[in-house]
């Protein structure tokens, strides 16, 4: 089965209609829900991973605070309590963390004037720290355009359940390799890049997107946005050259607790954000452009367990297929418009198709379905000759 489903057993989905049921109202952005929600989660997250740093001192170098002032923290002399206390607010931490991050799912969607000190303030607090300036994510358009989706212009999807299960275990391994990668292509790769032009090409095309797909090749943008670029990724490289620059000239030792908590975050928060990308999708597509039903039948929504699926899904990403539908609905009002469109939509109607129960399931299916279709394309030659 090359995709979700096909023309014949599609029945066609009114978008007007859907809209007429969401309303307008459902689409103004509350900037208060913006701001307390990520202010909220970045303060206890900061407070948490602070917390978490010095458990991590105390575990890993005992000797640490001849060279570093390790933050007021009491610290348990047990090690079983303090090993609890670690594992918890690193969880805490990373939790938090992932969720003030996915706010740039919702940053690049946002046009115009909606929200510019907010997206600013993210910028500084997270977007730039965590080495994720909104720039890297702006391909993500394209995977909202209907002549892109699914195709091989769209470095957010990949056909893995039309592929071999490895490739399923090889994704959810890249997060073991991309911190170091991102450190690297920010703090040297940009300074390499402003003074040799082809580089600048290679790095623009290859190493300045938050894609899936490899093999993806990033297409030249207008000049307003190369400059937006261009100044984010400035003050991602101050920022690593600050880092850098006060460990070597202020201290005699590396922070080495700052880098194995930095890293453990990052490959938490990234190995999360990989389980929700293999579930956002079903990943049945492998032959080009699909139809606006097919690709609509190719997401999916999770109804269920709220509490549970803002862990993994935060930030409304957990009504894709509804994200889908309506990309300018604000994360704080999908759980409104599912609501509206379930009660009011036909029991049989394409949206109601969308849904899954829980993650776990939706992983077990696609390797399953990868499984399937390995099993048939490997048998295929076979039935041929036999012919």
């Amino acid at each position: 089965m090359a995709t979700a489903a096909t023309d014949q057993d599609s029945p066609k989905f009114s978008i007007g209609e859907a809209r007429k049921i969401v309303g307008g109202s459902l689409f103004k952005y509350n900037a208060l829900i913006y701001w307390s929600d990520f202010l909220l989660c970045w303060f206890v997250g900061i407070y948490a991973y602070t917390h978490a740093r010095t458990y991590a001192a105390k575990i890993y170098l005992a000797d640490f605070e001849q060279n570093w002032r390790l933050d007021s923290v009491t610290i348990p002399e047990s090690p079983g309590i303090l090993w609890l206390c670690y594992i918890a607010t690193t969880l805490i931490s990373c939790v938090l963390y992932y969720r003030i991050a996915m706010f740039i799912h919702e940053i690049v969607h946002m046009r115009g004037k909606n929200l510019r000190i907010f997206r600013f303030v993210w910028h500084v607090l997270c977007g730039i720290p965590f080495l994720i300036p909104s720039f890297v994510y702006h391909t993500h358009l394209d995977h909202h355009r209907s002549k892109h989706y699914g195709t091989d212009t769209d470095g957010e999807y990949l056909p893995l359940g039309q592929r071999h299960p490895w490739q399923i275990i090889a994704f959810l391994l890249h997060p073991l390799i991309v911190p170091p990668l991102v450190f690297i292509r920010f703090l040297f790769f940009t300074p390499i890049a402003w003074s040799i032009p082809n580089f600048r090409q290679f790095v623009h095309r290859h190493c300045s997107s938050m894609i899936i797909d490899p093999f993806y090749i990033r297409p030249d943008e207008p000049a307003a946005a190369r400059r937006r670029m261009y100044v984010q990724e400035f003050f991602c490289f101050l920022w690593l050259l600050t880092l850098v620059s006060v460990v070597f000239f202020t201290r005699d030792t590396l922070p080495w607790p700052f880098f194995i908590q930095s890293y453990t975050t990052a490959v938490i928060l990234l190995t999360l954000n990989a389980l929700r990308t293999l579930g956002a999708h079903r990943w049945s597509n492998d032959e080009g452009q699909m139809t606006f039903e097919q690709q609509l039948l190719d997401s999916v929504n999770y109804p269920h367990n709220p509490i549970l699926g803002e862990i993994w899904a935060p930030v409304g990403l957990r009504f894709h297929a509804l994200h889908h539908l309506f990309p300018a609905i604000p994360y704080h009002n999908l759980g409104i418009a599912h609501r509206k469109l379930v009660a009011n939509l036909p029991a049989d109607n394409l949206y109601n198709q969308t849904g899954a129960k829980t993650l776990t399931g939706a992983l077990k299916d696609l390797w399953q379905r990868a499984k399937a279709s390995t099993n048939s394309q490997s048998h295929a030659p076979a039935s041929q000759d036999n012919s």
